[in-house]
């Protein structure tokens, strides 16, 4: 009886080491400097997208309206830092809006742009 468990053991070994969890791993779908690459990608973008929100949020004209409406200006700031993905991009779309609008022609009134950086200062302290 002995012997046979041992028989059947021995005929099992080879049968248990072959069938290892090694030799089922799939193989990667994505390197790993393919996926480095798309993180830092992702990283340098949305340090952009934040700068630009910055630098709409550090505009005279944006800090004008918001004390006239009595937004406060550094917690919009220090909310950009927690922002992410989709929040993020659209916020920095409409900076860039606002970025781009600029005064053709020399005029000295905002209309548009200023609309923008409204939302921009509500929909971050919103967020936040």
């Amino acid at each position: 009886m002995l012997l046979t468990h041992r028989l059947v053991a021995l005929a099992l070994l080879p049968l248990f080491l072959l069938s290892s969890p090694a030799f089922a791993q799939q193989a990667r779908i994505v390197d790993a400097a393919a996926l480095h690459g798309a993180l830092a990608s992702q990283a340098a973008t949305e340090r952009d997208q934040r700068a630009q929100v910055l630098r709409a949020l550090d505009r005279a004209d944006v800090g004008e309206m918001a004390a006239r409406l009595g937004l406060d200006l550094g917690n919009a700031r220090s909310a950009v830092s927690t922002l992410g993905g989709a929040d993020l991009g659209a916020l920095a779309q409409h900076a860039g809006a606002l970025e781009a609008a600029g005064l053709p022609g020399g005029a000295s009134t905002i209309v548009i742009s200023t609309t923008t950086a409204l939302l921009i200062i509500i929909i971050i302290l919103l967020v936040k």
